[in-house]
Parts: structure tokens; sequence; C-alpha cells
């Protein structure tokens, strides 16, 4: 302890004269405050905001003279619902080109049903389909407009694909030719006028109505550049091969458009009864010659001979059952990549519809083994299902950090 030292042992305090801060003391001095706040006390008083005409933005560049106000904002979520509802639009819109289509048809069966043309029955058919097109070109001038936009891609959408199917009746009636060329042209101008009305519009609709013109056109190519060269024996097989390669040509480009799920549903849906169909005549030749089999032709007194080719060959059926198994394999695969319920239905019909058939055509004569096996695959297939469901269900619901 010395005389320099205080006597509690700690340091002298250095003077502060007037406690004022020090040259070498750092001080932290208040805020000014903000100029945006309002002082102390004050009453705030919530403004909206200034509303944007014609759907512009906050921000953004001002609207153009006499553009309308009821466009669906930011801060209107009841308009937007709205906008994006058909309402009572769509139901007579719906039912208005229904009733339009079916007089289409009345006059595509009745204006030759005697040979030559009836005009009165022809004129009517051609007013309904022109009725019908302009319809929907009034509707595409409109359907740009923010205003309403569900229910204006209506009246281009059903209008629109009614009468292109229209169109298509009617030149078919008025022409009635025999030769290729007017098939062609009737696909043709399916797939131009859907194409058309899907730039419009950009409505599903229209995509699987062009998938019914690229049909015609596909099934016309098919018969002049390969029926014609095919012997008997291959002739399942080789139409079982189109149908595969038409069914994923079209997938696989309508991915490419924002209806991608329903072009690929819609052309599923069709090949699907298009192997069906393939199976179903195969079961009808198999009857048929079985039927003639049991009658006593070429021995009877009248010598009648039966001269009915009614065989087919069983590897058929198997390529068949192949083709549909590749198609049920991407179909399951399209779901899982998609999320859409129409690529999952199309995996479940496949086997219900298909096996059945082939099962009957091939008149095998133990079912229960395909039973069995069936079976069996389908009880794999849902027990691996039920562990990726609870593994994936485990990795949602385990935290995120270890505890």
């Amino acid at each position: 302890m010395t005389d320099d030292a205080p006597a509690n042992g700690t340091p002298d305090a250095p003077d502060q004269p007037g406690g004022g801060p020090q040259p070498d003391q750092t001080v932290q001095r208040p805020r000014d405050p903000d100029p945006d706040l309002p002082p102390p006390g004050a009453t705030v008083v919530a403004t909206a905001p200034d509303p944007q005409p014609a759907g512009q933005g906050y921000g953004g560049p001002p609207a153009p003279p006499g553009a309308g106000f009821d466009a669906p904002g930011p801060g209107d979520p009841g308009a937007a619902a709205k906008a994006g509802r058909t309402g009572l639009t769509g139901g007579l819109v719906a039912l208005g080109a229904g009733l339009l289509g079916a007089a289409v048809v009345i006059s595509r069966a009745r204006s030759r049903s005697d040979g030559d043309l009836d005009w009165s029955n022809f004129g009517v058919g051609l007013g309904a389909t022109a009725v019908l097109l302009l319809i929907a070109l009034v509707g595409t001038a409109t359907a740009g407009r923010r205003e309403g936009s569900r229910a204006r891609t209506d009246l281009v959408t059903w209008p629109g694909v009614v009468g292109i199917l229209g169109v298509a009746l009617m030149l078919d009636v008025g022409i009635h030719s025999d030769d290729e060329w007017l098939g062609y042209l009737i696909g043709a101008v399916i797939v131009v006028l859907a194409a058309a009305g899907y730039a419009a519009s950009r409505r599903a609709a229209f995509a699987v109505t062009a998938i019914v013109g690229l049909a015609i056109l596909y099934a016309l190519a098919f018969n002049d550049l390969v029926a014609d060269n095919l012997s008997d024996e291959s002739t399942s097989v080789v139409v079982g091969a189109a149908v595969a390669v038409f069914v994923v040509a079209v997938t696989v480009v309508g991915w490419l458009l924002p209806s991608r799920a329903i072009t690929g549903v819609a052309v599923g849906v069709a090949g699907l009864v298009a192997y069906a169909v393939i199976l179903l005549s195969m079961l009808v030749l198999r009857l048929i010659g079985g039927f003639f089999a049991d009658l006593p032709f070429g021995s009877g007194p009248m010598g009648m001979a039966a001269d009915v080719d009614t065989s087919f060959r069983e590897s058929d059926v198997w390529w068949t059952i192949g083709f549909v198994g590749v198609l049920a394999v991407g179909w399951a695969l399209a779901a899982v990549v998609s999320n859409h319920s129409g690529f999952a239905l199309l995996a479940l019909a496949a086997p219900i519809v298909i096996a059945p058939l082939a099962s009957a055509v091939l008149a095998v004569e133990h079912p229960t083994w395909w039973a069995a096996v069936l079976a069996a695959s389908g009880g794999v297939l849902l027990l691996g299902g039920a562990a990726v469901a609870r593994r994936r269900g485990q990795a949602l619901t385990r935290p995120a950090y270890g505890g």
C-alpha cells in the first residue's frame, strides 16, 4: 500500500470537470427522428393505396386512357375468384353448342339419305355450323380481356370445338366423294382450325380436337403406305405397334403444351379402346371359327364348303398384351411426374380391360393361374407402394434438427 493509492485498493478515477466526456472517451448520441414517422402522441390514419386501372401493378406504367377499373387487382381476391369461374355463361354456352351440334349431326345423317343432296337439311347444317363458328369468333375478339376471362374463353371453346367438327361433317356430306383426298382434307382442316382455337383460348378441348384430325391423317397414311404391304399373319401385330407409336408420339408432343396431361390422357383412352377392339375382333374370329367347325359343311347333300378364314396366331395376342403393358408402365410414370389422376386411371384400367379379354381370346384351360399371377403381382406392387408411403410419411414428420 503506497501513499499514491486510495485506501480501498481501486485506482484513482480521472478528474471529470463538469461531468463531461474526456477526449479519449466514445459517446453514443441519440439518433435523429425519422422524418417519415409521426411525432409521439399523434393520431395515425391508414389510407388505401391508389387504385391501379386495368390490372396495372403498383409502381408499373400508367394504364392507357379509358382502361376499365373492374379487372381483378392485387387487393380484390373476390373479383379474381369470379374471373376464374364460368358462372351462368358456361352452362348456357355448353347447352347451346350441344343443341346446335345435334342439328349438325341430324343434317349429316339425313342430307343424303336417299342418295341425292337434300338442300333443306344441308342448309340447316350449314347454318348451325356458321352460327357456332361466328360465336367462337366473337368470343375470340374478347377472350384476351381480364374481366371474366374464363367465361369469355368458354365462348371460344365449346362453340369452336363443335363448329370445327361440324365443318368436317359438312365437307363430307357436301363433297361426297369416296376418294381418300377428302379424308386428308377433313383431317387437315380439323387440325388447322383446332390449332387456331388453341392459340386463341389455350383450352385443352382444342388440343383434343386436334388429336381427332391427327388420327384421321395417321390412319389414312397408314392405309396408303403400310397396310397394302402387310401379310395376313402380321396385320394384328403391325396395327398394334402403329397404335402404340401414335399414343406415345401424341403424348410426347402434347407434353410440351400447358394442357399436356389432358392431351396424354385423351390419346391414352383412345389407344386403350383400340387395343380392346383388336382383342374383341380376335375373340369374334375365335367364336365364328368354333361355330363353323361344328357344322357338317362339305359333306351334306348340297355340297356346301366352309372356306372361312377365322384363324389368328396366339403370338398376336401376346404382342398386344406387351404393347399395352409398356403403355401401362408409361402411364404410371406419367402419373408420378405430372401428379394427374387421369394417367393413374389409365394405368388402373389397362390390366382390368385387357387381361380378361386376352384370357378369353386364348381360351386358357387354367384361368386360375392367370388370376393367381395377376393377384400376386398386384399385391407385391401394393406392398411396395405402402412401404414407400410409410417412408415418405416418416421423412415429412422427422424434425429438421436433432433434439
